[in-house]
């Protein structure tokens, strides 16, 4: 007997309410009549929201579905610019706990706390089954990974980026973690729309979607208690130049970087870079995605911020910065961003102990198609398909949330993170 059923579907039908119910049917198919424990929506494209929400409530019912718009969609080896994906998943030893708010921006650390605590309230467990499962991984289980994997982890889908206001997802992980601690796994991202549109300055709105609600300044957060093995992981493709600086100054709450190393940000870059100011001002989006600025983590990792453009003299950012940290200047190669790939799936293994999951959800930087071109994006995902050997459902972001093994979580930039699902029994991990 399976312990977990995953159905995936897509579509990229013209008509949003078309294309939601011909991926969901999809999805839905190889369940075969069982109702889902979750359901993921990812869609691109310029879809009205509500006609998608229609479709999807007609198709689930009660049963919970989350996700929203983004700047592309993934099915397998393919990017989508236009499109819905959909991944049902059914197990009997998956129970989820969901909870959604709008108007994040307000108070994005205190509401994620909130909600967080609700997500835990309504999760709801099997008080015969569950406890077994948990009597059984102490009696046969191995003590190591009852440590290092524990029976929950969180999925988390936020506002990205929508000027005048940020996307706030430090505040919302902390809000979060404030609630549940630092042990329990966080992954995934911020949803978005094409990324031209934010590069162009054209308005836009960015859509979440859970179970019926439809929202725009909004945050959902799922609490997953477990007794199935799953994995997740985040890596990026940048490595580490040897220029190195300090910031010196900040304002803007921490958005706007007003000094580095003591001197003007812009002044700093070019002088690292070799390249003049007037280029790097008409260019800085685009250069300091290739050339991001990595934060060292403490251990022996980089959390990046890319996107940089100017405000004034300085520089204006999509997530925080603190006066004092250390900064390198990182290269994002379409070289080093082709190893993702390899360096994600090789943590899995660590992280679950087997190779090939039955599902695996991806989110990758929506930046990654501009340093990568759609040549190079399509490669990676051709290459994660190949390493996993699973169905592969997601979407590129506007900022990515996760871990690498035995590492807290973190907001990235040019990342790319997976959760993946296995059939097997936490309790049957070996080794």
């Amino acid at each position: 007997m399976a312990n977990l059923t995953v159905g995936t579907g897509f579509s990229d039908n013209k008509d949003a309410y078309k294309a939601a119910k011909e991926a969901a049917e999809k999805a839905l198919k190889s369940l075969k009549g069982k109702k889902p424990s979750i359901s993921y929506v990812f869609f691109a494209g310029d879809y009205p929201a509500e006609k998608i929400n229609d479709a999807l409530k007609e198709a689930f019912g009660k049963t919970e579905f989350i996700g929203g718009s983004a700047d592309a969609v993934f099915f397998d080896e393919r990017s989508y610019r236009q499109g819905i994906v959909i991944a049902s998943i059914y197990s009997e030893y998956l129970h989820v706990g969901i909870s959604s708010v709008e108007g994040i921006s307000k108070d994005p650390k205190g509401l994620a706390k909130k909600i967080t605590a609700e997500a835990i309230s309504k999760i709801s467990v099997d008080k015969y089954i569950d406890p077994y499962l948990q009597f059984t991984r102490m009696r046969s289980g191995s003590i190591k990974w009852m440590v290092k994997k524990p029976s929950f982890y969180i999925t988390v889908f936020a506002k990205g980026m929508k000027l005048p206001q940020m996307g706030e997802e430090t505040k919302i992980i902390q809000g979060i973690t404030d609630e549940v601690g630092f042990n329990v796994p966080i992954w995934g991202g911020s949803m978005g729309v094409h990324l031209e549109k934010l590069f162009e300055q054209k308005p836009y709105e960015i859509y979440l979607l859970h179970s019926g609600k439809v929202l725009k300044d909004g945050l959902i957060v799922a609490v997953n208690s477990t007794s199935l093995l799953y994995g997740e992981s985040l890596v990026h493709g940048s490595e580490r130049t040897d220029k190195i600086g300090f910031i010196s100054g900040v304002t803007g709450g921490g958005y706007v970087i007003t000094g580095i190393s003591g001197k003007n940000p812009v002044d700093w870059y070019c002088e690292q870079l070799g390249i003049k100011k007037e280029e790097f001002l008409k260019k800085s989006l685009v250069i300091t995605q290739q050339y991001p600025l990595g934060i060292p983590d403490n251990y022996g990792g980089y959390i990046i911020r890319a996107g940089g453009v100017p405000a004034g003299e300085n520089l204006a950012f999509t997530v925080t910065f603190e006066e004092g940290w250390p900064v390198y200047i990182m290269e994002s190669t379409l070289k080093n961003m082709a190893r993702a790939p390899q360096k994600v799936t090789d943590d899995l293994v660590k992280n679950t102990n087997e190779k090939k999951p039955a599902l695996a959800l991806a989110i990758i930087c929506a930046s990654c198609r501009i340093v990568e071109g759609e040549k190079g994006l399509t490669e990676n995902l051709k290459e994660l398909k190949n390493k996993l050997g699973s169905p592969l459902v997601g979407f590129s972001s506007f900022t990515e949330i996760g871990s690498k093994e035995g590492v807290p979580t973190t907001v990235q930039h040019e990342a790319t993170t997976l959760l993946t699902f296995y059939d097997k029994l936490l309790h049957e991990i070996k080794g």
